[in-house]
């Protein structure tokens, strides 16, 4: 599994009870998500999913569907399956989590945690930004937020990065709610207090879209609170995976009292 192109483990636990499978916002890589790694507790084992086009991919070409993606890290994650798993989208993330939950939901996933994200059934409002000429899409992007200074001012790098960051906003403008029945998954979504671009009531109806228990959390900060209130986001991800994790020990300690007996 370490090995693997298509996930970066940011801390090894090997005495985790439950993997939490990590899919990046646009224009993000699997390092968005290492400061997280560090929060949760020993039970929680976060892979962050790297997509082509980023970090040590940076020179393949990006996917430019959900389904695509889906269709190619499902088998990855499944490979993996030898702990029970949850999965979690962050803004465009969100719909690349949602593909894979359909994908496998006959697998043993626990939970999906989706942030950030207005539901998909609503439709979207923005802009098409990625037919925006180059410059004028650079602006579009340093408005937005969620693309470091540095590399918005480094022409040469963004010029290499722009193919990757049209792909990702291509693919959340195209994406089409699929008419599938709801996976009986249990949902935690979450939306920050202060984002202009995503209201809490539109992330809120991603619950429409599983039919397990579904809880629903406002962060303060922005649209970008993965990156200032990320405590609090850990501690919502604690307390919706804590049973998971009691369940799959019990289950754990009932097979060495079986094997044993």
């Amino acid at each position: 599994m370490y090995k693997n192109e298509w996930f970066i483990v940011p801390k090894s636990k090997p005495a985790a009870k439950l993997r939490l499978f990590c899919f990046p916002y646009a224009g993000g890589q699997a390092a968005i998500y290492f400061p997280l790694a560090r929060l949760l507790s020993e039970q929680i084992e976060l892979v962050a999913v790297q997509l082509p086009g980023r970090g040590n991919r940076m020179f393949e070409p990006a996917l430019t569907s959900a389904q695509d993606i889906a269709k190619a890290v499902a088998p990855q994650i499944q490979a993996c399956a030898d702990k029970p798993f949850a999965l979690l989208g962050y803004s465009n993330g969100c719909l690349q989590a949602y593909e894979v939950a359909h994908r496998l939901q006959q697998a043993d996933v626990r939970h999906v945690f989706m942030a950030a994200r207005s539901a998909p059934q609503l439709g979207i409002q923005r802009e098409p930004i990625h037919l925006l000429a180059d410059q004028q899409f650079r602006q579009e992007l340093a408005l937005l937020g969620g693309t470091p200074q540095e590399l918005l001012a480094y022409d040469e790098l963004m010029e290499l990065m722009l193919p990757t960051l049209r792909a990702d906003f291509k693919l959340g403008y195209d994406y089409q709610c699929p008419p599938v029945n709801p996976p009986a998954i249990d949902l935690t979504s979450m939306a920050g207090r202060f984002d202009k671009d995503v209201p809490a009531e539109n992330v809120l109806a991603w619950q429409q879209l599983f039919a397990g228990s579904c809880q629903h959390h406002i962060i303060d900060g922005d649209h970008f609170f993965i990156n200032t209130h990320l405590t609090k986001m850990a501690h919502v991800i604690e307390l919706a995976l804590l049973p998971h994790c009691q369940q799959a020990k019990a289950t754990i300690a009932n097979t060495k009292a079986v094997l044993s007996g």
